[in-house]
């Protein structure tokens, strides 16, 4: 495999600030920048903190792989044109996108959970729209779209199709599956191989929690996962997304950034071997 390691920049330590330092200063080689949430404004669409993570990425030697828009978490992304909300989902996607060129980056993905779940054929659809939209307006930006959820992969292929644009993928994680669904990672991964970017998560969780496991200690199949890519010759990114400021990590060392190397060292080690 030829890989670049990454983290998302809401993993680092308190919150993120200084990242893209102590990224550097960690050994990877960059990281997934947040787009911020609706309640603070959205960060990334101020001019002034774009060009910051600009500066600092030239200072430090990084690169960023990508925007995460994590506020799917919170806002509904199907939400169709008459919906109270359809203005303010617009808004934050069109202007993720105005970010990811601005910054001069490849990929935008969006987290389709919780309220963005697309758990019904009318929700799928109105997602699959709000993707076609997107995709187009990205495309001739060279921008890649990708979308990161829990369906199932039948589900998933479904909107695939039903998108259908070629600057659209699947973002896969290594332990989502086993977190929120039945689903076996490593099948979910076979599944939709063919239709992933270059890009994917890696974390690892404890019974009950998500994101609170050094890689390869917890119940999802990070390894699994790991040799499958392998066996494919994966090259692209591979980006952890452990929250080491977690309660239920912290018991593992009271100096976050230790366990942060731990994670770091257990990611390297797994795709040398």
């Amino acid at each position: 495999m030829k890989v670049k390691l990454g983290i998302c920049n809401f993993c680092v330590p308190v919150g993120g600030m200084f990242a893209p330092q102590i990224v550097a200063e960690m050994g990877l080689d960059g990281m997934s920048l947040e787009f911020g949430s609706c309640e603070h404004g959205w960060a990334l669409t101020q001019k002034k903190i774009m060009d910051l993570y600009l500066e600092a990425q030239q200072k430090y030697g990084i690169e960023y792989a990508n925007i995460g828009c994590s506020d799917g978490d919170n806002v509904p992304f199907y939400a169709p044109k008459g919906d109270p909300m359809y203005n303010t989902i617009q808004y934050w996607v069109t202007k993720a996108v105005d970010a990811a060129e601005y910054m001069k980056l490849p990929m935008v993905f969006f987290s389709n959970f919780n309220a963005s779940l697309a758990d019904t054929e009318e929700k799928l659809e109105n997602t699959a729209k709000r993707y076609r939209y997107l995709c187009d307006y990205a495309g001739d930006k060279g921008i890649e779209i990708s979308c990161e959820c829990p369906l199932s992969v039948e589900k998933q292929l479904q909107l695939v199709d039903m998108v259908d644009r070629e600057n659209f993928s699947l973002f896969y994680d290594s332990d989502n599956f086993t977190y929120f669904t039945d689903f076996r990672q490593v099948d979910v991964l076979r599944g939709i191989y063919p239709h992933m970017g270059n890009q994917l998560h890696v974390k690892d969780s404890t019974p009950g929690c998500i994101g609170n496991a050094v890689l390869g200690t917890g119940v999802g199949d990070f390894y699994g996962t790991i040799n499958f890519l392998k066996e494919k010759n994966y090259e692209g990114w591979l980006i952890l997304e452990n929250v080491y400021e977690l309660a239920s990590m912290r018991h593992l060392n009271p100096d976050y950034f230790e366990i942060m190397k731990e994670d770091i060292r257990v990611l390297k080690e797994a795709v040398k071997q």
